[in-house]
């Protein structure tokens, strides 16, 4: 959690200074490359959950063999992958790099830097993935975190002092290289303490068997990832491509807005997947039911009213933070847009968590693509009709078919219905929720949000009403004892 705040404080201090000195153009540029890269990140081919998810396993069964075997094939397979991916920029840069801006030859330079970094950044960053996921499947968060916090502070105050207009774009790539290399090396090392088994890549330990067992795991996670990368990417692209670099802005900072609510809840979630893996592989199967019910309503009950509060308020707070850079009318309806496409499948939150852990996620390969392609034919068509609007309603509409379809997986697993899953996870928020969203909107109509202070102020008193009515409506007193006992032992293992 700790990561997080530091990554919003971050990102509202330097997001602004970021869009003045590199320009809309540049900056849009920059997203679209970005999606770009996540979209070839699918050529791990589903391998950081398989690794959280193997290494938890062996772990539980205390097979250090099987741990180094995962290590060597994991960082073998990544780093060819990384290779590969990382030598399509590296040519990019040689070759044709004024495609970036084919009407400013003049500065090509700065794009041919821009794309040799990119590649350096991805050249290192397969092979720290699957550092990190061993310290995750190892339940090593905290020390993972850190090293994230101090690099995020250092990149922001390096760029702070050093970015130009000239400079920005390689900059920040570069630095971003030099974060995935400072990683790779301290995750590699802290892994070689006696205190979690002395884990190192050795050729020997290299296992063809091993791999294609993984990369079966992984498959299905790999179509669920994609389809989720197109999703969230493919309006990046449709919207540069189609409308130019300059128009991206507008959608991005709401995006970056919104976003929180899905770190938050990836954060929250993201300890449970290697849980849920060593309780199945014990055949505890109540205490994940009894589990999965409870953080499920806790989770639900944070980012309801997240995406309430940011629907109400994000709008007058873009309009502060990027001193009027952008109409107000279309971010709030961007805003309300991406919400709803965020906030409909947080309502059942750890699905993707469970089902991988116990090996039943093949759903999302079977219903996920579809609903990307859904997604990005719509997105396409609605952009021409209706600009970033258009992009933004493109993905929304394909929710509201896929999240059923994983809710009654979900359920059936769980041996429940579907209606007792939002009888006891869901419906406790919608009172509390209602309230302090109809407070928020009386005080924007009312008084506005003219400053920095006042959102502050209205965040502050709608919270506390919003948990008090929640407090003492919703919650069970068996709930409260476990809020109260288990959350913050939680929480101080994941910053």
């Amino acid at each position: 959690m700790a990561q997080l705040i530091v990554s919003m404080v971050v990102t509202f201090i330097m997001a602004p200074i970021y869009l003045k000195l590199m320009g809309h153009y540049d900056y849009g540029l920059r997203e679209m490359i970005l999606a770009l890269v996540g979209y070839m990140g699918m050529l791990d081919l589903g391998m950081r959950p398989t690794v959280s998810r193997f290494v938890s396993m062996h772990n539980a069964q205390k097979d250090r063999d099987q741990l180094l075997t995962v290590y060597a094939c994991a960082l073998a397979f990544l780093g060819m992958v990384g290779l590969l991916l990382a030598t399509f920029f590296w040519v990019w840069a040689m070759v044709y790099p004024e495609w970036l801006n084919p009407e400013d030859s003049e500065t090509s330079t700065k794009y041919v830097l821009f794309l040799l970094f990119v590649g350096a950044q991805i050249f290192f960053a397969f092979p720290k993935l699957v550092v990190g996921s061993f310290l995750e499947g190892l339940q090593r968060y905290y020390f993972k975190n850190m090293v994230n916090i101090v690099l995020t502070i250092a990149i922001a105050v390096i760029s702070y002092i050093y970015m130009t207009p000239e400079n920005g774009l390689a900059l920040l790539v570069g630095l971003g290289a030099l974060s995935q290399v400072i990683k790779l090396l301290i995750f590699g090392a802290v892994l070689l303490k006696p205190a979690l088994g002395v884990l190192y890549p050795s050729v020997r330990y290299f296992s063809w068997e091993k791999l294609r067992e993984m990369l079966s795991f992984g498959f299905k996670t790999f179509i669920q990832g994609a389809a989720s990368k197109v999703e969230r990417l493919s309006d990046k692209l449709v919207i540069g491509s189609i409308l130019g670099p300059a128009a991206l802005p507008v959608y991005t900072i709401p995006a970056t807005l919104v976003g929180y609510i899905s770190t938050i809840t990836m954060t929250l979630t993201h300890t449970f997947m290697p849980v849920f893996s060593d309780l199945n592989a014990r055949g505890h199967q109540g205490k994940i039911k009894s589990i999965y019910m409870i953080v499920s309503k806790l989770v639900v009950a944070l980012v309801i009213p997240m995406g309430v509060g940011i629907c109400l308020i994000g709008g007058p707070f873009i309009a502060i933070w990027m001193k009027g850079e952008f109409d107000p009318a279309q971010v709030d309806a961007i805003m309300v847009l991406l919400v709803t496409y965020t906030l409909i499948p947080m309502i059942n939150p750890f699905a993707s968590r469970y089902l991988t852990a116990i090996n039943k996620h093949v759903i999302f390969a079977k219903v996920a693509p579809p609903a990307a392609l859904v997604n990005l034919g719509l997105s396409i068509w609605l952009v021409f009709e209706y600009g970033v609007i258009g992009a933004a309603l493109g993905s929304v509409l394909p929710v509201f078919v896929v999240m059923p379809i994983f809710l009654k997986v979900v359920a059936n697993n769980l041996s429940i219905t579907m209606t007792q899953y939002m009888k006891h996870v869901v419906l406790p928020a919608l009172i509390p929720v209602t309230v302090m969203g109809i407070g928020l909107a009386w005080w924007r109509v009312e008084y506005g949000f003219p400053g920095y202070l006042d959102i502050v102020l209205a965040v502050v008193v709608s919270a506390v009403v919003y948990c008090v009515l929640y407090w003492l409506m919703s919650l069970r007193k068996d709930e409260r004892e476990i809020l109260m006992r288990i959350m913050p032992a939680r929480f101080r293992r994941s910053v």
